[in-house]
């Protein structure tokens, strides 16, 4: 090969690796700075329902969403497994069967009192509350 070609592939690798660099793409630049500023999601708080009625609850990031539901006897509580990991939830001394992403259970609450809602899977995960009035 010829040496005059030499400086001018040179030149061209110092090009091509340039190319090569960060990605400053501000589109891009934008939903990586959305990425590390989503915040992480809080559960709702409940609120009360003043008549009976089915209520829905998530669960999703090992959380009951929302948390306490105040509803009037004869309510039903409907909770929704989203995540990918099972849950069996335990409430007024019934547990639910082993809900896998997606599957659902419901429970009918016929008396009036604070119950308490578990999940015997996951222990340390935190507790709901229903409260009947």
């Amino acid at each position: 090969m010829n040496n005059r070609w030499i400086p001018f592939l040179m030149l061209l690798v110092v090009l091509i690796s340039g190319c090569a660099g960060e990605n400053t793409d501000p589109a891009t630049d934008i939903v990586n700075q959305q990425k590390e500023e989503t915040p992480t999601v809080a559960p709702t708080e409940g609120f009360s329902v003043p008549e009976p009625t089915t209520v829905y609850v998530e669960i999703k990031g090992t959380m009951f969403n929302p948390l306490e539901w105040r509803v009037v006897n004869g309510t039903t509580v409907k909770w929704t497994n989203m995540d990918s990991t099972s849950y069996i939830v335990n409430v007024d001394g019934v547990a639910s069967p082993l809900l896998n992403k997606r599957d659902s259970w419901k429970y009918t609450f016929n008396k009036k009192g604070i119950f308490e809602v578990k999940c015997s899977i996951h222990p340390r995960m935190p507790k709901g509350k229903i409260i009947v009035e």
